[in-house]
Parts: structure tokens; C-alpha cells; sequence
């Protein structure tokens, strides 16, 4: 008997459906599904769209990471296209702000801030631009239509524009006080609620991937220019950087939770919090109880220690990562859990024990800075007719990225080398090729290998932002997707538990009293500090798809 996830039978469609962080990218896709296109294109071409859509968060210069589920194989492949740094980057390249007041930033994950903030704005924030080596993958491996046909609606809107929405106009009025230093953002998104953003350079790129491929992108006319604006200007991504780059495409092992798998895209750091808090039956207690909120905030303050001191890059050898996933080492780290009070933070597990092998020896992070910067990502979930599925997630990195628009393409570029850290000697240390570490999730659950939700969402440098409320909310408590999604949320940053303020009173009294040192968190329309999320359930037996999103942002969702 195939268990299903509760689903949304007033708003459900047999033919396909997409959900993702802005209306025009759910337009485009569901129109490419509507022609006849596959999950895979309509996620294509709603990612292509996000560039326009929401320019703050993503755009040609981005990395991300996509799931795809193909129903004729039965099978799960992970097209990985982080960027990674340039080869001759290393932890020289920045000065570390030695305890002083950063200008605009203060350190990630543990990291020290940097003079002048180059880790995050200007040419040496950089690392290799990954999207279009990503979506052109996905295009070689699954699509059914001609790029040309999915990239036509984002060409559409950068050569007529794209309104400046209320989402839009916050991103601008909260990064416009530096462009001063990067005149061409100014000239480009130096708009009010209403005007129309028109990116004339961006759409001749577009058209120029359209009909060549990504060759043009990393070894032709536009890698030209990215290297020539780099030179220019000191940075130091190369054209032998941008010539070698290559995602990682995989297949996808299934982990489980209960009686469901999931995959995740890469993402070890929810798998871990899934692994420990599934050591507890929460159902019976019930949801946003005192003891299932404390067992959830405790299971993930576990895992995210591990992911500071263990987890790094994935394209090498230097994390545990078999333990990281194992049950075994979960029941370990569960075991340590009081249901009665609160533990210390952070408490950082021994992995290697159970791959026989000693701890490096490198560098632990000695604290989480984590609350004090936030990711900023778009995502997009497709399923269509036969049953394939797609969850998507693609960033620059910070609002607007680097700050930087190479001149003649309209390209935005990442600020992705505030991600990895400017100190020697720490799992994430700068170094030539290196990669961050993945803490998106692209997640995709299945009953008796049929697939029956996806995921995607923001935020990720929270367990928050990960997908976990959602998908516990649908797993332990049968919540339909848009209930799961929009239900109250909470995560660890560092020592304090960051709380949605609008949670029971009575909830929040009592895991004060139980140690938790709660800060209270006030969410706005597209002003939240917990993730935002979008998906999409399926029923196999009734053929039936249905979806939910975060109600706080500015996400759509349509079917047909």
C-alpha cells in the first residue's frame, strides 16, 4: 500500500504544476509544460525567468543545485552546479578584519570579516559563475524542447522589462546606499515600485546562450569579457577557470525518515537533523508542543555543529561523510539529548570514530555567526504529466551578489567567496577550486520509490531554510503542503533559538523556562527570518498534483 502526504484536493491538476519564487517564473514554466515540454524544461526556463524576476537573488552568475526525478528510470540525478573558487585563490588574498567593525558585513558561519568587505562585494568576491553550466546540463540530459523555445520568456522580459514589485523595491532600498562604488547598478536597478527594470545587455547574452550553447558563456565571446572586466579591475577569475568548469551530475542515493526517503540534493546537514530527531516518536506528542519543539531545536543545534566542524566541500575528500548520513551515528549523537533541558552549543560530535579513521585535526569553528547573514536564493518545483519532478534552487549569494554587472553582457556576478573562510588551516579554508559547503536543499520524498512531494527554499544557512518544518510537518503530523509550509517555524543561530513571534504564548514560556534562549522574531510580507518555501505533493492512484507556498512572498503556483 503506497502511504500518502496529505494534499490540497481544492486546488489539485492531473496535467502538471509549478511553484516557485515569483509569479513570471510560474507563468513561463507552466506555459512550457502547456506546449508540451517536461518537467526539466519548465524548470529550465522558470530558472532562466528568476534572473529577471528577481534579479537580487539570482541570476547567469549564480551556482545552485537541481533534483530531478525521471519517471522513466525510476531513478534521481543531482546536477550539482555550485560554483568554486578561482584556481589561483588562497587564503592570502583577503586581510582579515582582525576583531574590527566591518563596514557593511560581519563573518558567516564562524568566519572573520575581511577589509573593505572583498569577500563579499566587488571583483575578488568572485567565484566561477556555475548556472549556465547547470541548466545547460539538465538541457542535455532531460529536455525535450529546443533551448531557444525555453529561453525565449526570459529574453521576452530583459529586452521589455520587468516592474519593480514591493519584494523588488526592499532588495533595491537595502542595497542602493553602495552603488555609488558600482555605477552600473545604479543606472540598471536604481528604480521605484513600478518602473521597469530593462536589461538590454542581458537579453543579447541570453540570446547568444539561446543559439550556442554555454561554449559562448565559458569559452567564447562572454568568457572573453568576464575575464577581461576581472583583469581590469583586480580580480582574479581566469579564463582557465571559467574553460574548466564542469557540475557534478550524479545519481542520487535515497535516504529515509519514517516510512518515507528523500533525497536532497547534497545537502548531508538535514539528513543528519532528520537521522537524529527520527530517534524520537514526535507524533504523539503532537505539533508545537513543549516537547517536540524542544526534541526539533536539539536535534538540529546537533547537526548544524557537525556541519561547522565536519562538513566542507563535497568535491573533495576532507568530511566524514558516511558518518555524517549514518543511522548509527545519529542514535549516538541522539542519545545526548535531555528531554528535560537544554544543551550547550556548540557540542560537536566525533564522526570519524565510525569510518576508523582519526579527525584530521583541523581547526572547529569556535562560534556560529550564522544569525548575522542571511543566503539568499530563489527555487522552483515542477512535476508534470508522467510524473517527473524537479526541485530547483539557484543564488548569487547576498542580495544583488558582488555587486558587479560585467559591462556589455548585463551578467550580475556571485559574491560566493564570502562562503568559504579567509583563515588557514579550517575545513572550508580558501583554496584553489574549493567549493562551499551545501546547505540548500532540493528535496524530493518518496513512498515505495513513488514520488510524493517536493521542496525547495531559501535561507539556507538555517536548518530553518532547509526544508525541515515542511517536511516534518507533512511526515509526523499529515499536514497537507501549504499548512506544512506556512505552519509557525523556529531554528538555532548559534546559542539563541530564533522564534516566530506570532508562536503560543504559553510555548515560548515554557522553553524559556526549559534553558532555550529564545529570540523573538517578527515576520512581514517578504520580510521573514525563517526560510521560505515552496512545493508540490502528488498522488499517484488519483493522478492528482497539488501545491503550497510561502504566503509572506511574493511565490506563485498555478496548474492545469
Amino acid at each position: 500500500m503506497t502511504k500518502e502526504i496529505g494534499h490540497l484536493v481544492s486546488s489539485s491538476f492531473s496535467n502538471g504544476m509549478v511553484a516557485a519564487g515569483h509569479p513570471l517564473e510560474v507563468e513561463a514554466g507552466l506555459d512550457i509544460l502547456q506546449l508540451g515540454g517536461n518537467a526539466v524544461d519548465a524548470a529550465i526556463t522558470a530558472a532562466f525567468v528568476a534572473d529577471l524576476a528577481e534579479p537580487a537573488m539570482c541570476g547567469l552568475g549564480a551556482h545552485g543545485v537541481m533534483s530531478v526525478y525521471w519517471a522513466e528510470t525510476g531513478k534521481t540525478t543531482v546536477i550539482d552546479f555550485y560554483d568554486v573558487a578561482p584556481a589561483t585563490a588562497s587564503t592570502s588574498m583577503f586581510r582579515t578584519a582582525l576583531g574590527k567593525s566591518s563596514p557593511e558585513k560581519t563573518g558567516a558561519l564562524g568566519y572573520p570579516s575581511v577589509e573593505n568587505d572583498e569577500q563579499f562585494f566587488g571583483h575578488r568576491s568572485v567565484m566561477v559563475p556555475s548556472q549556465v553550466a547547470g541548466l545547460c546540463s539538465a538541457f542535455k540530459l532531460f529536455a525535450s524542447l529546443p533551448l531557444t523555445k525555453l529561453m525565449g520568456p526570459a529574453i521576452n522580459l530583459a529586452s521589455k522589462g520587468v516592474p519593480v514589485d514591493k519584494i523588488m523595491a526592499r532588495y533595491i532600498q537595502d542595497t542602493k546606499h553602495m552603488w555609488n562604488r558600482y555605477p552600473e547598478m545604479e543606472s540598471t536597478f536604481g528604480k521605484n515600485i513600478g518602473d521597469f527594470v530593462v536589461r538590454s545587455d542581458l537579453a543579447k547574452t541570453l540570446e547568444l546562450i539561446a543559439n550556442e550553447g554555454e561554449d559562448v558563456f565559458y569559452r567564447g565571446a562572454v568568457a572573453e569579457l568576464i575575464v577581461q572586466d576581472m583583469c581590469d579591475n583586480g580580480g582574479i577569475l581566469s579564463a582557465e577557470d571559467l574553460d574548466s568548469y564542469r557540475p557534478l551530475v550524479y545519481e542520487s542515493d535515497q535516504y529515509t525518515y519514517r516510512d518515507f526517503s528523500y533525497v536532497t540534493g547534497g545537502n548531508v546537514t538535514l539528513v543528519e537533523a532528520l537521522n537524529i530527531l527520527e530517534n524520537f516518536d514526535i507524533s504523539p506528542s503532537g505539533h508545537q508542543t513543549l516537547e517536540t519543539v524542544h526534541l526539533m531545536i536539539e536535534s538540529m543545534k546537533l547537526s548544524w555543529a557537525d556541519t561547522l566542524a565536519h562538513v566542507g566541500d563535497p568535491r573533495g575528500s576532507d568530511s566524514p561523510w558516511k558518518s555524517l548520513i549514518s543511522k548509527e551515528y545519529a542514535r549516538e549523537r541522539a542519545s545526548i539529548i535531555d528531554p528535560d533541558k537544554v544543551s550547550s552549543f556548540p557540542n560537536f560530535g566525533n564522526p570519524w570514530t565510525f569510518e576508523n579513521k582519526d579527525d584530521p585535526g583541523l581547526n572547529k569553528i569556535p562560534i556560529d555567526d550564522s544569525g548575522k547573514i542571511s543566503g539568499h536564493t530563489t527555487k522552483v518545483v515542477v512535476m508534470d504529466r508522467d510524473n517527473n519532478v524537479v526541485s530547483l534552487i539557484t543564488s548569487l549569494g547576498t542580495y544583488f551578489g558582488s555587486q558587479i554587472i560585467v559591462p556589455g553582457t548585463g551578467i550580475l556576478l556571485n559574491n560566493s567567496m564570502h562562503r568559504l573562510d579567509p583563515r588557514p588551516g579550517y575545513i572550508n579554508s580558501i583554496m584553489p577550486g574549493k567549493g562551499m559547503q551545501r546547505l540548500t536543499s532540493s528535496v524530493i520524498t518518496f513512498n515505495n520509490n513513488v514520488p510524493v512531494s517536493a521542496l525547495a527554499g531559501s535561507l539556507s544557512i538555517f536548518l530553518g531554510g532547509m526544508g525541515i518544518h515542511p517536511f516534518v510537518n507533512m511526515v509526523d503530523f499529515g499536514m497537507g503542503i501549504h499548512e506544512a509550509i506556512n505552519s509557525l517555524r523556529f531554528h538555532p543561530a548559534g546559542e539563541e533559538i530564533w522564534v516566530d513571534s506570532r508562536m503560543d504564548i504559553d510555548l515560548l514560556e515554557g522553553l524559556t523556562n526549559m534553558g532555550h534562549k529564545l529570540v523573538l522574531k517578527e515576520s512581514s510580507y517578504g520580510n521573514t527570518s525563517f526560510g521560505n518555501h515552496v512545493g508540490l505533493s502528488f498522488t499517484k492512484d488519483k493522478s492528482l498534483m497539488s501545491g503550497g507556498i510561502d504566503v509572506l512572498h511574493n511565490n506563485g503556483l498555478k496548474g492545469f
